[in-house]
């Protein structure tokens, strides 16, 4: 490594703060921490800077976005087009001799995060501290080593992103297929009925705190694991075989299974399991639709996460400071009472499209895994790249 150089962060970027005046005649695209997930280096969604209210930061296309709040680690992305971000969010653009991406992935990797968690300052909203951080020193390889990593690491991101894309136009075609079947379609002398008919809500297991470890073999889904309409079966806290000994296998999930969360600030959100090979059981106060017959489980999905089926959540839950909703809560939403086979046939339809679906979700799992397992040792130069 006697080419890599030695530097400060500071050296290297500094956080533009060119100042956007709200304007409700613009429309430009707006973030906030809110539209950045956490860890995995991806949008959740994106706002209308008709909205925005105070002064924000422009953004240009391949800057870096950082959510300074420390309640938010690894709020990071690298947007492909520009906009205005929150304040909240710092704007970094590389400086000479340092390739933007590269610095992307610089900024993502875990020693940075963790450096910039033991540089924060303030109590109520503690925040990542420049003035500490812009001090710090760093290793950096040259310029064409910086540009190999950046093509390797982003290669994988370019696959993710592709996989996300045909997982959302697979989606689309399922959403449309259901709203043409069961709302435009509808017909005003159908019976109505209930989810019951497709699948039951059963809850997860009540571990012990107790039981849980940071590493392991089998992992448990907790609400937490809920995010964007997936489930993340990576983050997992963990438990013994010794404890599994003494659970039912009904707790056990399974690629494919249907999660919903059942209480607090996430109810109602649900995500679908990837396609896994893991040992990974069911926490409590998160369900699972155990379909009826073949498909069932994704017409459930898709009448729970619609606007009809959140609204139904929302009202149905009891509790202010911590909403719950039943097992019983949700299989009660309602649905119509349809011959068995015209829904049969539906359910296999949809079936076809979600089993896709969740082939790519495991594809995507594995992509992020190996991303994630590769960058830290790209950046430290533990692992080298030829140019």
């Amino acid at each position: 490594m006697s080419e890599w150089w030695e530097c400060l962060l500071g050296d290297i970027t500094e956080p533009i703060k060119s100042t956007y005046i709200p304007n409700k005649e613009d429309d430009y695209v707006y973030l906030g921490l809110e539209h950045i997930e956490q860890e995995s280096l991806r949008l959740v969604g994106t706002g209308s800077s008709k909205d925005v209210s105070s002064q924000k930061f422009i953004f240009q296309k391949d800057d870096v976005l950082l959510g300074k709040l420390r309640v938010y680690f690894r709020k990071v992305i690298q947007p492909k087009f520009s906009g205005v971000c929150s304040t909240d969010i710092w704007v970094l653009r590389a400086k000479e001799n340092v390739n933007q991406t590269f610095l992307f992935y610089f900024i993502a990797n875990w020693d940075f995060i963790n450096t910039a968690d033991v540089g924060e300052g303030g109590t109520r909203m503690p925040r990542a501290d420049w003035n500490f951080l812009k001090t710090t020193q760093w290793f950096l390889p040259p310029l064409p080593e910086q540009k190999a990593i950046a093509e390797v690491l982003s290669s994988l991101d370019d696959k993710i992103d592709l996989l996300h894309r045909q997982n959302k136009t697979l989606e689309a075609m399922a959403e449309a297929l259901f709203r043409q079947w069961f709302v435009e379609e509808a017909d005003e002398g159908w019976e109505i009925g209930t989810i019951c008919q497709l699948v039951s809500i059963q809850n997860g297991y009540a571990f012990k705190s107790s039981d849980f470890r940071e590493n392991g073999t089998n992992g448990v889904i907790k609400i937490k694991n809920i995010s964007g309409g997936i489930i993340n079966i990576e983050n997992t806290d963990f438990i013994e075989d010794s404890v599994i000994e003494n659970v039912d296998r009904r707790f056990k999930i399974e690629s494919g299974d249907i999660l919903i969360a059942m209480t607090g600030a996430e109810i109602g959100k649900l995500g679908i399991i990837p396609s896994t090979i893991k040992s990974l059981w069911l926490n409590q106060r998160v369900g699972l639709l155990k379909e009826k017959f073949k498909g069932a489980k994704y017409l459930a999905y898709l009448q729970l996460k619609s606007e009809y089926g959140q609204d139904y959540i929302d009202n149905t839950a009891t509790g202010s400071a911590q909403p719950n909703i039943s097992s019983t809560g949700i299989e009660d939403c309602e649905f119509p009472a349809l011959n068995n086979l015209f829904i049969k046939n539906c359910a296999l339809q949809i079936d076809e499209l979600y089993t896709k679906v969740i082939f790519n979700l495991g594809q995507i799992s594995t992509l992020e895994k190996l991303r994630d397992n590769l960058l830290p040792k790209l950046i430290s130069g533990e692992v080298r790249v030829e140019t």
